[in-house]
């Protein structure tokens, strides 16, 4: 187990109805290129929502009969312990759609058990939203929709076209803290690579965050590109912005930028070289406000370099801005510190 890479999760939740077995499928059945697994927890002795999953192609394991965060609790660890000790059965990537009275929250506790901890990795916790319906709950149902929104690490506005340019704003001011990474969506149709933190291979070299087909370095690039959010259904378009240097960055600095970032961009990946710990690759993951910079590993005679990418709506990333603080971050003199 200790030689095999840990497995990124993506946790949907959202209150009954918000699209999350939608967007699942959408999901699913996008060219992600992973060997994915997929648990779906429904609140009822028969889990419909498993027998809505299109996808033939998938693992999907049924946790019915109770919440996933409360009374099948002890399903979810059987069936994960399973998951991880098949090697013909040990996914790439694992989805849990929840339950819509779940609260995501203790969830990712779970998979943050001992027996999992090195297995196992939060990729993202996406909360779905009914835009049309949610001003309709009632009081004990808006304080557990709002709980799910708290977790969020990005919040899916779903069914948009049902409401007026107007009714949108009004949603989001009443609900939706001021820096929440916000997409919204039709159909519960998302760009795969903000669900999944993973982009569809084209022919261009990826910069991948394994370590793996990472190109030659000599200097600090930039590229720069947009596409499309939604296909055939609305214009909205988000960005994608990638910066790359072999000079080696202090970590703090790296920290406060990416602590620094507008809400408007959703997600930064990629590896690091850092002063700290010149002699180890570092895997930097930002989903939401969430970001983690952590040790993976030596170089395993690559050539130490910096490679990011970021994505974000259409306009939030100010391209000159960004290269300028990253810049900042270059680290020419030897440190004393340590990597925690």
């Amino acid at each position: 187990m200790s030689q095999q890479h840990s497995i990124p999760v993506t946790l949907v939740a959202g209150f009954l109805g918000a699209g999350k077995t939608t967007l699942l499928n959408h999901l699913l059945n996008s060219d992600h290129g992973r060997r994915m697994a997929v648990m779906v927890n429904d609140f009822g002795a028969i889990n419909i929502d498993s027998q809505l999953i299109v996808s033939q192609t998938q693992t999907t394991v049924s946790l019915a009969n109770g919440c996933i965060c409360c009374t099948v609790e002890g399903d979810l660890i059987a069936q994960l312990s399973t998951l991880l000790a098949d090697p013909q059965t040990r996914p790439e990537h694992l989805v849990i759609e929840a339950s819509g009275v779940s609260n995501p929250v203790k969830i990712a506790n779970t998979l943050r058990y001992p027996q999992f901890r090195q297995s196992l990795h939060i990729d993202g916790i996406l909360t779905v939203v009914d835009a049309a319906q949610f001003d309709d709950l009632d009081s004990d149902m808006t304080r557990l929709a709002t709980e799910q929104l708290d977790a969020a690490d990005i919040i899916i506005l779903n069914k948009t076209d049902l409401l007026t340019p107007d009714q949108r704003t009004a949603l989001k001011s009443r609900w939706l803290y001021p820096n929440a990474r916000v997409i919204e969506s039709e159909h519960g149709v998302v760009p795969l690579a903000l669900l999944l933190g993973v982009e569809r291979k084209t022919t261009a070299e990826p910069v991948s965050p394994d370590g793996r087909h990472a190109p030659a370095l000599t200097a600090s690039t930039t590229t720069f590109e947009t596409f499309k959010a939604v296909p055939h259904q609305h214009d909205s378009l988000f960005d994608t912005w990638s910066w790359q240097s072999d000079i080696p960055l202090n970590l703090k600095a790296l920290r406060n930028v990416m602590a620094s970032l507008p809400a408007a961009i959703y997600r930064a990946k990629g590896i690091c070289h850092v002063a700290e710990a010149r002699d180890q690759r570092c895997i930097l993951h930002l989903v939401g406000t969430r970001c983690e910079i952590t040790p993976a590993g030596p170089w395993k005679g690559a050539t130490p370099s910096t490679q990011l990418i970021m994505i974000g709506k259409r306009g939030a990333i100010d391209a000159n801005t960004l290269r300028t603080l990253l810049e900042a971050c270059h680290d020419e003199v030897e440190p004393t510190a340590v990597i925690n």
